[in-house]
């Protein structure tokens, strides 16, 4: 078929579209002719240019900090400490040992038991009761109201007022808040005059008689002398007692020291600082000296 050149775009555009609606072939060959037989001679459409491709910024790298350690995301925060070591489970009493405070005679003695029970039970538990035993036989007995609360790991403290030396056992009940059961621990008290245990042990060195002595009857200790039987002439001359025996040549009081440093009755001595003072010629009658 030929194309008049002097046809006008207008009636070429519509010479092409019934060429493409009665073409038998595909629709791909005749929209190709189509646009072949439809498209100016000398007019070309050129592709857009394509963009430039943008350069990739990276993200700079955080800076470290000189000497800083990098941190183990890795590992776990540690679990609070409770107090209580591997070894120790349910309530732990503490033996005590006890100094009690003593006037100068070793009587009128008193001290506080500072008593202590750790919990290591794993839970809350409340103490409601102390027992205090002196060989066997229950001497003290407390309840507590309201019941003090002891977390796990955390102890519970008392001071009980005492006043008289031995050997103790301490029970302390405990139970946890809203239950019924009842447990207990058990723990060791030693109470101790020191005092009085040290004036024993010096009696005994001194190959002495411990006692009451005087008309108070305080205790004390009978200490041996190591001047047993030398004369004197003098109360000061002796660790214990100037016996009086006789009067001398020079009218003075004669004696012998004591066996031991303490004596009672109605005794004759020869008191303190009798030396030092001017027989009397003839000399007096000896009167004996009432000692407690």
């Amino acid at each position: 078929m030929l194309i008049s050149s002097d046809m006008d775009k207008t009636s070429l555009w519509s010479f092409a579209v019934p060429v493409l609606a009665s073409h038998p072939r595909s629709g791909t060959l005749a929209i190709a002719l189509g646009i072949a037989l439809a498209a100016p001679p000398t007019v070309a459409l050129a592709a857009p240019p394509a963009p430039a491709p943008r350069p990739v910024v990276g993200k700079p790298a955080a800076s470290k900090p000189v000497g800083t350690k990098p941190q183990d995301t890795a590992r776990k925060p540690e679990p609070p400490k409770s107090g209580c070591s591997p070894l120790e489970s349910g309530f732990v009493m503490t033996p005590v040992d006890v100094a009690l405070k003593c006037d100068e005679s070793w009587e009128k003695c008193e001290s506080d038991i500072p008593l202590r029970a750790k919990n290591c039970t794993g839970e809350f538990q409340s103490i409601y009761r102390l027992e205090m035993y002196e060989s066997g036989r229950r001497s003290l007995e407390l309840e507590f109201d309201p019941a003090p609360i002891v977390p796990n790991g955390g102890s519970w403290k008392e001071a009980i007022p005492w006043t008289t030396p031995g050997d103790l056992e301490a029970v302390v009940f405990f139970r946890a808040p809203g239950s019924t059961s009842e447990q207990s621990v058990r723990g060791t008290v030693k109470i101790a005059n020191k005092g009085l245990a040290a004036a024993k042990a010096a009696c005994e060195k001194c190959s002495g008689v411990w006692g009451r002595y005087g008309v108070n009857r305080q205790q004390g200790c009978n200490c041996k002398t190591t001047d047993a039987g030398k004369v004197c002439i003098d109360g000061d001359d002796c660790e214990g007692l100037c016996l009086f025996r006789r009067y001398d040549d020079q009218a003075r009081e004669e004696g012998v020291c004591s066996e031991q440093q303490r004596m009672t009755g109605c005794i004759s001595i020869v008191m303190k600082g009798q030396s030092q003072l001017k027989p009397r010629i003839p000399p007096p009658k000896k009167l004996p000296t009432c000692l407690d």
